[in-house]
């Protein structure tokens, strides 16, 4: 028998990925933690040359994975 936690956690991180959503969407940025520039999905958008262009978006001042 597991042990429930007492306390509920606000957030979770994912260690390695920038998972930050897409303003007014639900794609997740798929690049490296702590990446400079823009957020980037690069499993969407059109097709070109049979792979995915992707879809970008700027940064926002204080945003976290939980947003």
């Amino acid at each position: 028998m597991s042990a429930k936690p007492s306390a509920r956690e606000q957030h979770v991180e994912i260690p390695g990925m920038c998972f930050i959503r897409q303003p007014e969407g639900t794609r997740r940025c798929t690049l490296s933690a702590g990446h400079p520039g823009d957020h980037r999905h690069y499993y969407s958008g059109e097709l070109r040359n049979g792979f995915r262009v992707g879809t970008s978006w700027p940064r926002r001042p204080r945003e976290t994975q939980a947003d």
